[in-house]
């Protein structure tokens, strides 16, 4: 193997090991931002849709520190009533083996409830939630709340992942939670929006949220190098028939 076919090689493995941001589909954070409060089509990072948003009362979304460092997403909500909420929806729905992750994590004090709601065709098929008073976050799939399998942790990132395995079967990671080849009762098999809420968490509270990205399944990331490895091939083949 010469070493431009070892080098493509290399790449592919660290691709697929690392996620490497080539082998995304979408991709966004705070860091492209200076406002999340005035444009309505705000819109950065690929691979998404302009956010778009919804609040009552007492309650809001900015840029800058939240529970999980500074800069990220902040929702925050004031009161009975007061409710924030951010959407994204994604340029192609979840195909098969492809993930969804997000960081997210909530300062002391839930009224209410936070959390996260995958979206299929404008339908919630998916929620993940703590809701105050309990222990642990829980996860709805269209059937009864169960538990996530991840504590009360404030002022704590948590990375969220969601492998679409195709049919109404996934896999999920959130913290120290994790299961493989859920059975959803809801029609998972068209995902193509994320959306992120705050109701009644309390004074001087937010939801933390960064990271979002979608990201292939492995072997199309394998896919991608195994082109890049005939191409070099056929450079290499091409140079030496011209020599």
């Amino acid at each position: 193997m010469n070493k431009n076919m070892m080098r493509a090689a290399v790449m592919v493995t660290s691709l697929v090991l690392a996620g490497n941001v080539f082998g995304q589909i979408a991709e966004d954070s705070a860091s492209n931002y200076n406002d999340w409060t005035g444009d309505p089509s705000l819109n950065e990072g690929f691979g998404f849709a302009p956010w778009t948003f919804d609040q009552s009362g007492s309650a809001g979304r900015y840029i800058g520190g939240t529970a999980i460092g500074d800069p990220s997403f902040g929702l925050f909500s004031n009161g009975v009533g007061a409710f924030s909420s951010a959407f994204r929806v994604f340029d192609n729905p979840l195909g098969v083996g492809d993930t969804f992750s997000v960081d997210i994590g909530h300062t002391p004090t839930i009224n209410g409830e936070v959390g996260l709601n995958l979206i299929n065709n404008g339908t919630i098929v998916f929620t993940l939630k703590f809701v105050g008073g309990d222990e642990n976050w829980s996860i709805n799939d269209g059937g009864a709340d169960f538990g996530a399998g991840q504590a009360y942790a404030a002022n704590t990132s948590l990375t969220f992942s969601f492998t679409y395995n195709g049919g109404n079967s996934y896999s999920y990671t959130f913290g120290s939670g994790s299961g493989n080849n859920f059975t959803a009762t809801s029609d998972i098999s068209s995902i193509n929006e994320v959306g992120f809420y705050s109701v009644n968490q309390g004074a001087d509270q937010n939801f933390g949220i960064n990271n979002l990205a979608v990201i292939p399944e492995p072997s199309s990331i394998i896919m991608m190098g195994l082109a890049g490895l005939a191409a070099g091939g056929f450079t290499v083949l091409k140079r030496r028939k011209q020599s």
